[in-house]
This record gives C-alpha cells, structure tokens and sequence, in this order.
C-alpha cells in the first residue's frame, strides 16, 4: 500500500527453521564464580563514564544543531562507550567465557 514491494508471507515462507548451535565445554575455569564481584569494581568506573559519555553527547548534540555536521571524535568515544558496554554485558550475563578489557579497545 505505501509504496511497499515486499510480497506478503506465504505459508511456505512460514516454515522456515532456525538453527541454533550453542558449544558445550564441560571444563571451566573456577573463577566464573567471582563475575559478580567484577560489577562491584566495574560500576562505579563505568557510572563516571556514562557521565562523561553524557556530556560528550550533550556538546555534540550542540556542535551538529549550529554547525550541521557531525564531530568524528565525540562519535568514535560514543561507539567506544557502547561497544565496551556491550562486551561486558554479555560476559557478565554469562554469554561468553572470554573477559572483555576493562576499557575497550579505541575504535
């Protein structure tokens, strides 16, 4: 209708699956189970961060409105923010066995 050329699902579309393979590792490393202690570090370095990444997005918000373009550097810190952010989340969510750096890598 607006505009739209995708065809509509069909039954056969439908019945697609989806396979997922998932590793299993039956040996550990024993330190798995102080993760939740790394939060208690983590936080506080990540919540200063957060503020910062906040003031960055603050300026830069103000740099594109008058100057109608975007500042490379605050853009790389924000993607370095979030990318870091995410790694950590997915290991301390026990989705990866690998600890991420502290602070990640640049971008």
């Amino acid at each position: 209708m607006n505009g739209d050329t995708t065809p509509a699902p069909s039954s056969e579309s439908s019945k697609m699956q989806l396979k997922v393979e998932v590793p299993w590792r039956e040996k550990i490393s024993r330190l798995f189970i102080f993760r939740f202690l790394w939060v208690f570090v983590l936080v506080w370095v990540l919540y200063v961060w957060m503020i910062w990444i906040g003031l960055v997005n603050f300026v830069h918000f103000w740099y594109m409105l008058i100057l109608g373009k975007k500042h490379q550097a605050m853009w790389k810190k924000n993607v370095r923010f979030f990318k870091t952010m995410t790694e950590w989340n997915s290991y301390l969510s026990n989705l990866t066995d690998e600890r991420p750096k502290f602070i990640g890598d640049k971008v």
